[in-house]
């Protein structure tokens, strides 16, 4: 039972006048004779007093504690929906990626293509690879292309029968024919690795070249399995470099690697075998 604030302060109020009455009579020797009777009743009130004090839903302290369980609660809240939040920018992101793959497919009904999600990359690894979640079981086998989805990623490199390893462009140990798309001229894409900043460098072209900043590379159709036209990535300024009678291109892939949730795999065209 809660009792009012004010019926409290009364019977304080009551108590406090009382002892000083009786200390009072006590200075004056009146209670010598009742002194211990009334010392066990004021006893008794003070342990009355002591559990309604217990009891008594202070104004300050109950507002302080309400106020501490709101602001928990909405930090509760806060928490959740920013972790909702981060779940739906992901799924979000993979739609996105999706629709892409999707919008690829519709685009080009002569490729044969197998949907896959990426399940891990560790962009930070000596080898620049992704692993996918599917395998021989879809029809993957070495040496097939992966796009997402109007860009080329890389090639699979290993195979499970539900998995597969694919090794990205950027890998040093990747070989690719690639050409400018302006000029038509052609020849071979190297990745360079984390020591390179992620670069690719597009090598063996003529010195007399004709090359402007931004220029499209796209893969040159003589690597085999790798259709012709993939877009690879683009030049950019102060890459042009003369050695040993070549001109070599420093190229930026236009995927991020990093953001990779899902891909697609070209099997082959439309039906071949």
């Amino acid at each position: 039972m809660v009792i009012p604030a004010r019926r409290v302060v009364a019977l304080t109020v009551l108590s406090l006048l009382a002892a000083m009455l009786l200390i009072l009579l006590d200075r004056q020797h009146v209670l010598t004779v009742i002194r211990l009777p009334a010392d066990r009743a004021a006893a008794t009130v003070e342990r009355v007093f002591s559990s309604l004090s217990l009891h008594l839903p202070w104004p300050t302290s109950q507002r302080e504690r309400e106020l501490e369980a709101q602001l928990a609660q909405l930090q509760a809240e806060r928490d959740r929906l920013l972790a909702e939040n981060a779940q739906l920018k992901e799924v979000q992101r993979e739609v996105d990626q999706l629709q892409a793959q999707l919008g690829f497919q519709q685009q080009h009904p002569e490729l044969r293509l197998v949907l896959a999600r990426v399940i891990a990359y560790d962009p930070d690894a000596t080898q620049q690879v992704i692993i996918i979640d599917r395998g021989a079981n879809a029809g993957l086998q070495v040496g097939l292309p992966v796009v997402s989805p109007n860009f080329l990623v890389g090639v699979v490199t290993a195979v499970e029968s539900d998995r597969a390893r694919v090794t990205l462009l950027t890998d040093p140990s990747m070989r690719l024919g690639a050409r400018l798309q302006d000029t038509g001229a052609e020849g071979l894409l190297y990745g360079e690795g984390p020591q390179g900043g992620g670069r690719l460098e597009l090598r063996h072209l003529d010195p007399q070249t004709p090359v402007h900043d931004g220029e499209l590379v796209v893969t040159s159709g003589r690597t085999a399995h790798i259709p012709a036209g993939l877009v690879i990535g683009s030049v950019y300024g102060g890459s042009r470099e003369l050695a040993a009678g070549e001109l070599r291109l420093a190229v930026r892939p236009l995927v991020d690697f990093r953001a990779l949730r899902s891909v697609s795999v070209i099997l082959s065209a439309a039906g071949s075998p």
